[in-house]
């Protein structure tokens, strides 16, 4: 009995020890990651709140112990005992690897949300530590810790294991465009501008993303190739061939200067007849021949709603016969993925980039995941980031609904305006040109059309704060003539420097402006007519937003005839045009010319309500357009300031 009763003191003296040991063990140093963490009373969810302490605080936790429930601790304080939560806290010290800025702003929120209160902004190329531990919040957020504390929550997209440089953030640019993210592919780009300054070429791919978003359009040029995109060997008399680069004028006879018939793009299908070296004699296979060119023509006038045809358009469509450069012809069609193949065989140069170009562009949507991919690495190889950025654009394109028997519609597909060409636009390659008062302009190498942003016409003189309404004579009398001359002559300054420049630029691209519109044929004949138009605008510059007034008197419109045939591709309607600034170009389908009118008025109805929505798109309720329009000078209320006593 003695000694049952010696063994039960030692065994009790041992667990007191060990409760002692457990109860005094070290404190737990640790960080506050939450904006405010509520110190209570007492270890309950429900006792009173005795303070918070804010981010970034480090506390020591006391050990539970064995009497207390482990989801508590004890926090000693100067006013006593407090308790809290583990969650909102993590263990010190923080640190985990080490990261860098890779976006010009990152901003740093007080919690893992984006819509938090933002504590800080860190600039390109800060450097910084990831919190070790993982903290609950939205996906992609984590905490970062700058000089061993915690600084708050940042979107872990604009962070990188690397310095920022301007190599790896193009690198990380191209690999974003493969994957179709424009957004992050654009904060990259402008990252690599921040880094140059504005120099070089980084420019140039963040033009490119902003006209992605807001012109694709205009990025359409860049997928077009020349014969250098030759798969196979040319085809002989008697036998068929394909078109090789992405436009070729089949023209009347065997000579440059002969008239040319139309213009036929790739995977056109002709019948050779002869070949009379370097020229090939040949008949268009309609039914395989996806893109035509009508020449250029006249808009004709609408009265009264009716639209009258326009005389250009009522050529024959039976002219297929004409010549062609035997270059432009192969006499097998290969597949996008057997042009890829051929093209990576080849040493990088024009070859091997017009080849993946040509894969690229007739690619079917269900390839163009593997194809677009290769010419986006050729595009930055070579800098042509304009390139890239239309490949990136194809493989946005959604693929056919319905599968292959659903049935597709006529649709138009791009309008494009062009300032001026230095030859027959149907011979040119289309360039943007960037237009600014004072700057130099190059002269353009061979034929060339300019598609020109930038040109405004100079805004008129706002006089209404220079004047005062004489109640006597009823009307508004200017009275301030010193500032009134300052005004003119600055705005003759003005004036001066916009004729020279504007002159320079039409010595370069000779006017007429024109209009190009590309159709892409649905199956079978369409059930409506191809309009094109032309709609002058009035623009007021004396209000502090956009206001536009339709000209209809001067609007113009013509019905432009479509293809017998139908099939892929597309079909490019040329048309010449009287207005640039200020002013609406575009294309829509309709019933007849009444509907076609109709269509036109409700879209410049809507223009006028909301003028700032037409300015960052080019599609509205089936109607395809550009506009041009002036920015208008001051902020002016009004010319004429209401009247006296109203």
């Amino acid at each position: 009995m003695r000694a049952w009763n010696r063994a039960a003191r030692l065994t009790a003296g041992m667990l007191l020890v060990l409760l002692l040991v457990t109860a005094c063990g070290d404190a737990q140093e640790m960080v506050v990651i939450q904006e405010a963490l509520a110190l209570r009373e007492a270890p309950r969810d429900e006792a009173p709140v005795a303070g918070k302490l804010p981010l970034g605080t480090r506390v020591k936790l006391q050990p539970s112990r064995p009497w207390e429930d482990a989801a508590w601790r004890r926090v000693e304080t100067p006013q006593g005992e407090r308790w809290t939560k583990l969650e909102g806290l993590a263990p010190f010290p923080l640190q985990g690897e080490a990261r860098f800025v890779w976006l010009e702003e990152l901003p740093i929120h007080s919690t893992p949300e984006p819509s938090a209160r933002t504590v800080e902004t860190l600039k390109l190329g800060d450097e910084l530590h990831l919190l070790a531990a993982q903290v609950p919040g939205a996906a992609g957020y984590t905490g970062v810790i700058r000089q061993g504390a915690l600084l708050g929550f940042a979107d872990a997209s604009g962070l990188g294991a690397e310095k920022p440089t301007v190599e790896n953030l193009l690198a990380g640019a191209r690999a974003l465009l493969k994957q179709g993210d424009f957004a992050q592919a654009m904060q990259r780009a402008r990252s690599a501008r921040a880094l140059t300054e504005g120099a070089g070429r980084t420019g140039a791919l963040v033009d490119a993303l902003e006209r992605a978003g807001t012109e694709p359009a205009s990025l359409q040029a860049e997928l077009e190739f020349n014969e250098k995109a030759r798969g196979t060997e040319t085809p002989r008399p008697g036998t068929q061939g394909w078109v090789i680069p992405s436009r070729v004028h089949l023209r009347e006879g065997a000579d440059l200067r002969d008239s040319i018939i139309t213009v036929l793009s790739a995977d056109a299908a002709v019948e050779v007849l002869d070949i009379q070296p370097p020229w090939a004699h040949v008949e268009l296979v309609t039914q395989q021949t996806p893109w035509m060119a009508v020449d250029l023509g006249d808009f004709a006038e609408v009265r009264s709603g009716k639209v009258k045809r326009a005389a250009a358009f009522t050529q024959q469509r039976g002219q297929g016969r004409g010549y062609l450069p035997i270059s432009s012809l192969q006499a097998k069609r290969p597949s996008a993925a057997e042009q890829q193949a051929k093209a990576l065989t080849l040493e990088p140069g024009d070859a091997r980039l017009e080849l993946l170009k040509r894969a690229v562009a007739l690619a079917e949507p269900g390839e163009l995941s593997q194809v677009a991919p290769a010419l986006i690495d050729e595009a930055f190889q070579e800098e042509r980031y304009r390139l890239a950025v239309a490949a990136a654009l194809r493989l946005k394109e959604p693929g056919p609904k319905g599968g292959p028997s659903a049935r597709k519609e006529w649709k138009i597909d791009a309008v494009t305006s062009l300032y001026g060409c230095t030859g027959h636009p149907l011979e040119a390659r289309v360039e943007q040109v960037e237009f600014a008062l004072g700057a130099e302009l190059s002269k353009p190498q061979g034929t060339v059309c300019a598609q020109v942003s930038g040109l405004e016409s100079p805004c008129d003189v706002c006089l209404s704060d220079l004047s005062d309404y004489d109640a006597e004579a009823r009307q508004h009398v200017l009275r301030d003539k010193a500032g009134i001359d300052a005004m003119l002559s600055e705005h003759e300054e003005v004036i001066t420097q916009h004729l020279k420049d504007s002159a320079r630029l039409e010595n370069l691209y000779a006017k007429p402006s024109r209009m190009r519109v590309s159709v892409k044929p649905g199956m079978g004949l369409s059930s409506q007519t191809l309009f094109l138009f032309e709609l002058p605008l009035e623009v007021n510059r004396y209000q502090d937003k956009p206001v536009f007034t339709p000209a209809f008197r001067e609007a113009r419109m013509t019905e432009v005839l479509l293809p017998l045939a139908s099939g892929e591709g597309r079909w490019e309607y040329w048309m010449s045009t009287l207005q640039w600034e200020d002013s609406a170009h575009g294309a829509l389908f309709a019933g007849d010319g009444t509907a076609a009118w109709k269509i036109l008025q409700d879209f410049a109805q809507a223009l006028m309500k909301t003028p700032e929505a037409f300015l960052e798109r080019n599609e509205f309720q089936g109607v395809m357009y550009t506009l041009h329009i002036s920015r208008h000078c001051g902020k002016c209320p009004t010319r004429q300031k209401p009247l006296h006593g109203r």
